[in-house]
């Protein structure tokens, strides 16, 4: 009996707060450019280097749900969010290597990203275990090739910089931005007033 392969997967994690039509982008680009048996998308807790989110985890992890639901080998996560604290990415790379042994992991990060790398937790182990895939964000070049193994990916469909730090700015004068996926525009704009109704 031959041994089960090993599979392919890739990690694509974020506060995704609120979710937005480039994190959709991201997500479509990757099944379509990289040969893949599981996309994890990784719901954070709480990004270690942003400040708390305005929206609750369980409510970006259901939000990230209904976006993603019948997306073939989409599968949305709430290992760090079981966590209950700020995720290092290297601990999520761990218990992704551990668990499924892959043969190849991704991990999918903007080109934003690259420049503070190397300070993050674990950084030597961390692209001994991954292959980057470097998302090219409107507005975030690139100005110093990377070191470690790595692809990019190219937005194609994104012609202009989209950010959910924007999009909060248009919900707090109680609008709906264009960036958001039609599919959750009420419920985020609602949500954000119930949660921002007494500050």
């Amino acid at each position: 009996m031959s041994p089960t392969p090993k599979p392919t997967i890739a990690l694509y994690g974020g506060s995704f707060d609120p979710p937005h039509i480039a994190h959709l982008e991201v997500i479509y680009q990757t099944l379509a450019s990289f040969t893949l048996d599981r996309l994890f998308v990784l719901v954070a807790h709480q990004n270690p280097f942003k400040k708390p989110p305005a929206f609750t985890p369980k409510q970006r992890l259901l939000w990230m749900q209904e976006l993603l639901r019948g997306v073939d080998k989409v599968v949305v996560s709430d290992y760090e969010i079981k966590q209950n604290r700020p995720v290092p990415t290297i601990e999520s790379v761990r218990h992704f290597h551990q668990t499924y042994t892959p043969q190849k992991l991704y991990f999918v990060m903007g080109t934003d990203n690259v420049v503070g790398l190397k300070d993050w937790e674990g950084y030597t182990e961390l692209i001994n275990l991954v292959h980057f895939i470097l998302v090219q964000r409107q507005g975030y070049p690139l100005s110093t090739p990377p070191s470690f193994t790595h692809s990019f990916l190219s937005l194609e469909n994104i012609k202009c910089p989209i950010s959910s730090t924007q999009i909060k700015a248009v919900l707090a004068k109680h609008q709906i931005s264009p960036h958001l996926p039609p599919l959750v525009q009420s419920g985020v704009l609602t949500t954000f007033k119930e949660n921002h109704e007494n500050c």
